[in-house]
Protein backbone atom coordinates (compact mmCIF):
# COMPACT_ATOMS: atom_id res chain seq x y z
CA UNK A 1 0.00 0.00 0.00
CA UNK A 2 1.32 3.42 -0.98
CA UNK A 3 1.17 5.84 1.92
CA UNK A 4 2.13 9.34 0.88
CA UNK A 5 1.81 10.77 4.35
CA UNK A 6 0.07 14.04 3.45
CA UNK A 7 -3.31 15.23 4.59
CA UNK A 8 -6.32 15.40 2.33
CA UNK A 9 -6.02 18.68 0.44
CA UNK A 10 -8.86 21.10 -0.35
CA UNK A 11 -10.30 20.88 -3.86
CA UNK A 12 -8.76 24.26 -4.73
CA UNK A 13 -5.25 22.86 -4.25
CA UNK A 14 -3.28 20.65 -6.58
CA UNK A 15 0.10 18.98 -6.94
CA UNK A 16 2.68 19.88 -9.56
CA UNK A 17 5.78 18.03 -10.67
CA UNK A 18 8.32 17.68 -13.47
CA UNK A 19 8.38 14.10 -14.80
CA UNK A 20 11.17 14.34 -17.34
CA UNK A 21 11.04 12.76 -20.78
CA UNK A 22 8.13 10.40 -21.50
CA UNK A 23 6.84 8.95 -24.76
CA UNK A 24 3.48 10.19 -26.00
CA UNK A 25 1.77 6.80 -25.65
CA UNK A 26 3.22 6.25 -22.17
CA UNK A 27 2.04 9.71 -21.10
CA UNK A 28 -1.45 8.95 -22.38
CA UNK A 29 -1.63 5.74 -20.36
CA UNK A 30 -0.40 7.61 -17.30
CA UNK A 31 -3.02 10.34 -17.68
CA UNK A 32 -5.82 7.85 -18.20
CA UNK A 33 -4.79 5.93 -15.08
CA UNK A 34 -4.85 9.15 -13.05
CA UNK A 35 -8.18 10.24 -14.60
CA UNK A 36 -9.90 6.99 -13.61
CA UNK A 37 -8.71 7.55 -10.07
CA UNK A 38 -9.91 11.16 -10.11
CA UNK A 39 -13.37 10.10 -11.30
CA UNK A 40 -13.66 8.13 -8.06
CA UNK A 41 -12.42 11.14 -6.04
CA UNK A 42 -9.33 9.14 -5.11
CA UNK A 43 -6.69 11.45 -6.57
CA UNK A 44 -6.12 15.22 -6.35
CA UNK A 45 -5.74 17.70 -9.19
CA UNK A 46 -2.30 17.59 -10.80
CA UNK A 47 -0.29 19.67 -13.23
CA UNK A 48 2.36 17.53 -14.91
CA UNK A 49 5.38 18.95 -16.71
CA UNK A 50 7.32 16.74 -19.06
CA UNK A 51 8.96 16.48 -22.46
CA UNK A 52 8.43 14.06 -25.30
CA UNK A 53 11.13 12.45 -27.42
CA UNK A 54 11.09 13.30 -31.14
CA UNK A 55 7.55 12.31 -32.14
CA UNK A 56 4.95 13.11 -34.76
CA UNK A 57 1.61 12.78 -32.97
CA UNK A 58 -1.69 12.70 -34.85
CA UNK A 59 -4.75 13.91 -32.95
CA UNK A 60 -8.36 12.88 -33.37
CA UNK A 61 -8.83 15.04 -36.45
CA UNK A 62 -7.82 13.28 -39.66
CA UNK A 63 -7.14 9.76 -40.82
CA UNK A 64 -4.68 7.03 -39.77
CA UNK A 65 -1.29 8.25 -38.63
CA UNK A 66 0.77 6.65 -41.41
CA UNK A 67 -1.45 8.02 -44.21
CA UNK A 68 -2.49 11.31 -42.62
CA UNK A 69 -2.84 14.05 -45.27
CA UNK A 70 -0.79 16.47 -43.15
CA UNK A 71 2.18 14.11 -42.84
CA UNK A 72 4.51 15.39 -45.55
CA UNK A 73 7.14 12.62 -45.50
CA UNK A 74 6.91 8.86 -45.36
CA UNK A 75 6.82 6.94 -42.06
CA UNK A 76 10.06 5.32 -43.26
CA UNK A 77 11.73 8.73 -43.40
CA UNK A 78 10.63 9.45 -39.84
CA UNK A 79 11.95 6.11 -38.64
CA UNK A 80 15.31 6.69 -40.34
CA UNK A 81 15.65 9.95 -38.42
CA UNK A 82 14.66 8.45 -35.08
CA UNK A 83 11.26 10.13 -35.00
CA UNK A 84 8.31 8.14 -33.65
CA UNK A 85 4.87 8.28 -35.27
CA UNK A 86 1.84 7.78 -33.05
CA UNK A 87 -1.90 8.33 -32.90
CA UNK A 88 -3.06 10.39 -29.94
CA UNK A 89 -6.43 10.56 -28.21
CA UNK A 90 -6.18 14.34 -27.73
CA UNK A 91 -8.11 16.84 -29.78
CA UNK A 92 -6.51 18.68 -32.66
CA UNK A 93 -4.52 17.70 -35.69
CA UNK A 94 -0.93 16.66 -36.32
CA UNK A 95 1.99 18.08 -34.35
CA UNK A 96 5.70 17.53 -33.88
CA UNK A 97 7.13 17.08 -30.39
CA UNK A 98 10.78 17.17 -29.38
CA UNK A 99 12.71 17.28 -26.08
CA UNK A 100 13.18 21.06 -26.25
CA UNK A 101 9.51 21.68 -25.48
CA UNK A 102 8.06 22.33 -22.04
CA UNK A 103 4.88 20.27 -22.08
CA UNK A 104 2.22 21.18 -19.51
CA UNK A 105 -0.56 18.64 -18.90
CA UNK A 106 -3.16 19.72 -16.31
CA UNK A 107 -5.18 16.82 -14.89
CA UNK A 108 -7.84 18.75 -13.03
CA UNK A 109 -11.49 18.16 -12.16
CA UNK A 110 -13.43 21.15 -13.41
CA UNK A 111 -15.85 22.59 -10.86
CA UNK A 112 -19.47 23.34 -11.70
CA UNK A 113 -18.60 26.96 -12.50
CA UNK A 114 -15.65 25.90 -14.69
CA UNK A 115 -17.47 23.54 -17.05
CA UNK A 116 -17.11 25.54 -20.20
CA UNK A 117 -14.57 24.00 -22.54
CA UNK A 118 -14.12 27.18 -24.57
CA UNK A 119 -13.37 29.15 -21.42
CA UNK A 120 -11.03 26.43 -20.20
CA UNK A 121 -9.07 26.69 -23.44
CA UNK A 122 -8.91 30.48 -23.16
CA UNK A 123 -7.68 30.19 -19.58
CA UNK A 124 -5.02 27.71 -20.60
CA UNK A 125 -3.90 30.05 -23.36
CA UNK A 126 -3.80 32.85 -20.80
CA UNK A 127 -1.41 30.83 -18.65
CA UNK A 128 0.99 30.56 -21.58
CA UNK A 129 0.50 34.21 -22.61
CA UNK A 130 1.39 35.44 -19.13
CA UNK A 131 4.30 33.02 -18.83
CA UNK A 132 5.89 34.13 -22.10
CA UNK A 133 5.31 37.77 -21.15
CA UNK A 134 7.44 37.18 -18.07
CA UNK A 135 10.34 36.52 -20.45
CA UNK A 136 9.64 39.58 -22.56
CA UNK A 137 7.74 37.78 -25.32
CA UNK A 138 4.37 39.07 -26.48
CA UNK A 139 2.48 36.05 -27.80
CA UNK A 140 -0.94 36.41 -29.35
CA UNK A 141 -4.01 34.29 -29.98
CA UNK A 142 -5.38 33.87 -33.48
CA UNK A 143 -9.06 33.25 -34.02
CA UNK A 144 -9.09 32.73 -37.79
CA UNK A 145 -10.13 29.10 -37.30
CA UNK A 146 -10.00 26.26 -34.78
CA UNK A 147 -6.77 25.19 -36.47
CA UNK A 148 -5.12 28.39 -35.21
CA UNK A 149 -5.44 27.37 -31.56
CA UNK A 150 -2.24 28.08 -29.74
CA UNK A 151 -0.03 31.13 -29.46
CA UNK A 152 1.85 33.01 -32.12
CA UNK A 153 4.65 35.54 -32.31
CA UNK A 154 3.85 37.35 -35.53
CA UNK A 155 3.45 34.52 -38.08
CA UNK A 156 5.31 31.84 -36.12
CA UNK A 157 3.79 29.43 -33.65
CA UNK A 158 5.42 29.24 -30.22
CA UNK A 159 2.79 27.27 -28.27
CA UNK A 160 0.70 24.34 -29.52
CA UNK A 161 -2.45 23.24 -27.74
CA UNK A 162 -4.60 20.15 -27.64
CA UNK A 163 -6.83 18.99 -24.82
CA UNK A 164 -9.17 16.23 -23.82
CA UNK A 165 -12.02 16.54 -21.32
CA UNK A 166 -13.73 13.39 -20.06
CA UNK A 167 -16.17 13.31 -17.13
CA UNK A 168 -15.20 16.99 -16.73
CA UNK A 169 -11.61 16.00 -15.97
CA UNK A 170 -8.97 17.56 -18.20
CA UNK A 171 -5.91 15.98 -19.75
CA UNK A 172 -3.28 17.02 -22.28
CA UNK A 173 -2.73 20.78 -22.48
CA UNK A 174 -0.01 22.78 -24.23
CA UNK A 175 3.55 22.47 -25.47
CA UNK A 176 5.74 25.57 -25.22
CA UNK A 177 8.63 25.58 -27.69
CA UNK A 178 11.63 26.42 -25.56
CA UNK A 179 14.70 25.42 -27.56
CA UNK A 180 16.18 22.90 -29.94
CA UNK A 181 16.18 21.86 -33.59
CA UNK A 182 12.98 22.76 -35.43
CA UNK A 183 14.04 21.10 -38.68
CA UNK A 184 11.76 18.04 -38.49
CA UNK A 185 8.73 20.27 -37.90
CA UNK A 186 8.79 20.77 -41.68
CA UNK A 187 7.68 17.14 -42.04
CA UNK A 188 4.14 17.98 -40.96
CA UNK A 189 1.47 20.51 -41.83
CA UNK A 190 0.53 21.63 -38.29
CA UNK A 191 -3.23 21.41 -37.80
CA UNK A 192 -3.65 21.42 -41.58
CA UNK A 193 -2.32 24.98 -41.99
CA UNK A 194 -0.16 25.73 -45.01
CA UNK A 195 3.10 27.56 -44.53
CA UNK A 196 3.12 27.51 -40.74
CA UNK A 197 6.54 27.89 -39.19
CA UNK A 198 7.34 27.13 -35.58
CA UNK A 199 9.59 29.22 -33.43
CA UNK A 200 11.18 28.80 -30.00
CA UNK A 201 11.88 31.05 -27.05
CA UNK A 202 15.56 30.49 -27.82
CA UNK A 203 15.12 31.74 -31.38
CA UNK A 204 13.11 34.80 -30.31
CA UNK A 205 15.40 35.89 -27.46
CA UNK A 206 18.71 34.59 -28.83
CA UNK A 207 19.02 32.35 -25.78
CA UNK A 208 16.81 30.04 -23.79
CA UNK A 209 16.03 30.55 -20.10
CA UNK A 210 16.49 27.40 -18.05
CA UNK A 211 13.76 24.81 -18.24
CA UNK A 212 13.48 24.88 -14.46
CA UNK A 213 12.79 28.60 -14.52
CA UNK A 214 10.17 28.26 -17.25
CA UNK A 215 8.36 25.51 -15.33
CA UNK A 216 8.34 27.64 -12.18
CA UNK A 217 6.84 30.58 -14.07
CA UNK A 218 4.13 28.43 -15.69
CA UNK A 219 3.28 26.94 -12.29
CA UNK A 220 2.77 30.40 -10.78
CA UNK A 221 0.68 31.64 -13.70
CA UNK A 222 -1.42 28.47 -13.73
CA UNK A 223 -2.22 28.89 -10.06
CA UNK A 224 -3.17 32.53 -10.62
CA UNK A 225 -5.38 31.96 -13.66
CA UNK A 226 -7.15 28.86 -12.36
CA UNK A 227 -7.40 29.88 -8.71
CA UNK A 228 -5.53 26.85 -7.42
CA UNK A 229 -2.65 26.69 -5.01
CA UNK A 230 0.04 24.48 -6.51
CA UNK A 231 2.03 22.32 -4.12
CA UNK A 232 5.20 20.41 -4.86
CA UNK A 233 4.34 16.77 -5.35
CA UNK A 234 5.91 14.55 -2.66
CA UNK A 235 8.82 12.53 -4.09
CA UNK A 236 7.24 9.20 -3.29
CA UNK A 237 4.01 10.11 -5.07
CA UNK A 238 6.00 11.44 -8.01
CA UNK A 239 7.76 8.08 -8.38
CA UNK A 240 4.44 6.24 -8.34
CA UNK A 241 2.95 8.62 -10.90
CA UNK A 242 6.02 8.19 -13.12
CA UNK A 243 5.56 4.39 -13.11
CA UNK A 244 1.82 4.33 -13.80
CA UNK A 245 2.24 3.89 -17.54
CA UNK A 246 3.94 0.57 -16.82
CA UNK A 247 1.81 -0.75 -13.97
CA UNK A 248 -1.49 1.16 -14.04
CA UNK A 249 -4.17 -0.50 -11.90
CA UNK A 250 -1.81 -2.85 -10.10
CA UNK A 251 0.15 0.13 -8.82
CA UNK A 252 -2.99 2.08 -7.92
CA UNK A 253 -4.83 -0.67 -6.09
CA UNK A 254 -5.18 0.27 -2.42
CA UNK A 255 -2.99 3.34 -2.74
CA UNK A 256 -3.53 6.47 -0.68
CA UNK A 257 -2.87 9.47 -2.90
CA UNK A 258 -4.62 12.24 -1.11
Amino acid sequence: MIEVGVELMPASNCYSTELGQIGVSEAERLMEAVRRRQVRDEAPDMVLFLAHPKTVAVGLRGGPADTHPDLLVSPTRLSEEGISLTRSVRGGGITYHWPGQVVCYPLIALGLDERNIGQYMRNLEEVAVRSLNRFGIKAERKRSSAAHLGLWVQDRKVVSMGIRVSSWITSFGFALNLEGDLGPSRYVRPCGLEGVRLTTVEEILGRAPSRKWVVEVVQREFGSVFGRELHRMPDRLRREIRSLDRHEDRMMAGSAWM
